[in-house]
C-alpha cells in the first residue's frame, strides 16, 4: 500500500493521521500484504470450498399467519379511541 492510498482513505473517512499514526498504519498494511502474499502462495487445489468453518443447517418453519390479538383487545389499550380506531393527535396541518 502506498501513502497515496492511505491519504485517499483518510479523506474518504474524514480522518487526519499524525506522522506517527501514518507510519504505524503503513507498517500494519505492509504486514497484511505479506500475509496475503503468503496465503496466495499456498496450494489450495485439493481444499474443499466452505462458507462456514462448522457445518450449518437452516431450520425452517412454516410461515403461518397468526393474529395474536383481537381488534377489541388492541382498542382497549388505546388512550383515546372511536368506534374502530385509535385516535391520535394531528401532526400535519
Amino acid at each position: 500500500m502506498t501513502t497515496d492510498i492511505l491519504t485517499a482513505l483518510e479523506s474518504l473517512n474524514e480522518l487526519r493521521l499524525t506522522d506517527t499514526e501514518t507510519a504505524k498504519a503503513m507498517e500494519v498494511f505492509g504486514y497484511m500484504e505479506k500475509e496475503v502474499a503468503e496465503l496466495q502462495g499456498l496450494d489450495t487445489e485439493k481444499t474443499e470450498v466452505m462458507v462456514h468453518c462448522m457445518p450449518m443447517t437452516n431450520v425452517f418453519r412454516e410461515d403461518v399467519r397468526v393474529q395474536p390479538f383481537t381488534r377489541e383487545e388492541l382498542l382497549d389499550g388505546a388512550p383515546e379511541r372511536n368506534e374502530d380506531s385509535w385516535v391520535v393527535p394531528r401532526l400535519v396541518k
